[in-house]
Formats: structure tokens, C-alpha cells, sequence
């Protein structure tokens, strides 16, 4: 069980650099090709072993700062807020934090609201006309889970296809570093 610090981990309101700026040799070399993927981290997963959602909470509330700003966000625009644990034969791998906006809600995305233990990766990834945005990433406080070890690295992107589009936050557990790279992902 990953136990985390619900203030901190809401929040999720870090400085965030584009992938391309960091210094490699700052990541955990295991951790690196999980960062910079382009492909959806759901399908690699699947490829491990069994993967589940474990849903933490899904209800309309309010994005932090950097969140609204990184979404061009309104003051007061209502979004969903979806925290989930990814896990791979029972074991916390990712945390994932996922801002969808009201006005996202168009097409076929107006079925996010449903996915319930459903990965949100794997619906997205579906879509052929999904445009993604460049990777940014950030090294989380270690007070953020007290349960891992190590300051965890995150990333996250938004996924654009109607309205401001989707932004998802991942952070990556130690726990990644014991799975096989899928093939392809280096």
C-alpha cells in the first residue's frame, strides 16, 4: 500500500521544465525512459503484468495555479479532478493526477467522466486525432509519499483534442525500477 501525503500530493503544484531542458544525468537512469515516452505508459504497463486503477478521487474542484495557467484556464472554470494509482500485479507503480475541464468535455471525451477503474491513458490513446503537448517534468518533494525512499521524478503533458484539452500529471514510484522495460520504450 503507498501511502502518501494527501496535502502535498494534491497539490501537484511544483516548478515543471521541459524534458528537453533537464540534465539526464540528474534522473535515475531506470527512471528516464519512463519519463520521456511519447507512448502511452497504459499499454506498457499492460505488458507487465495485471494492470488495475486504483480510483483515490474523482469530483469537480479546483485546479491549483500552475494547473489553470498550463491549461489557460478561466479563474473560476469548473474541471474534474481524477487521482489514481496505477498498479502492475498489485504493486503502486504511478501516481496520476488528471485536470479535465468542463469544456474538454466534448465528442467522445464527454465518456471521461465514466471511466470509473478504467486507465485514462488507454482511452485517450484510442484516438487517432489526440495531440499531445511537449513533456515537462519535476522532482517531487520526498515529504510527498513518505512511503518511497527517494524524492519521486514526475512528468505530464496535456493531451489536446477539444477545449483546453486534458493535463496529466504522472509520478513515478520506486517501485517502476523493479519492471522490465517494454520493449520499444527505450
Amino acid at each position: 500500500m503507498t501511502i502518501m501525503n494527501p496535502l502535498a500530493a494534491q497539490q501537484f503544484n511544483y516548478r515543471w521544465c521541459p524534458i528537453h531542458r533537464v540534465n539526464k544525468t540528474k534522473v535515475p537512469k531506470a527512471v528516464w525512459p519512463w519519463l520521456m515516452t511519447q507512448a502511452s505508459l497504459t499499454a506498457a504497463l499492460q505488458c507487465l503484468g495485471k494492470l488495475d486503477v486504483e480510483v483515490i478521487e474523482e469530483v469537480w474542484g479546483t485546479p491549483t495555479a500552475r494547473e489553470k495557467k498550463r491549461l489557460k484556464l478561466r479563474p473560476r472554470e469548473a474541471a474534474r479532478i481524477r487521482t489514481v494509482l496505477l498498479k502492475v500485479d498489485n504493486k503502486a507503480v504511478i501516481y496520476a493526477r488528471s485536470i479535465i475541464p468542463a469544456r474538454s468535455l466534448q465528442g467522445h471525451w464527454r465518456q471521461v467522466k465514466h471511466l470509473k477503474h478504467k486507465p485514462l491513458g488507454g482511452y485517450l490513446f484510442q484516438h487517432r486525432s489526440l495531440i499531445r503537448s511537449n513533456i515537462e517534468i519535476t522532482q517531487l518533494p520526498q515529504r510527498m509519499f513518505p512511503d518511497q525512499q527517494n524524492a519521486l521524478w514526475a512528468r505530464r503533458s496535456v493531451f489536446h483534442q477539444y477545449g483546453p484539452g486534458i493535463l496529466v500529471n504522472e509520478a513515478f514510484f520506486d517501485e517502476i525500477n523493479q519492471l522490465k522495460l517494454p520493449f520499444g520504450l527505450l
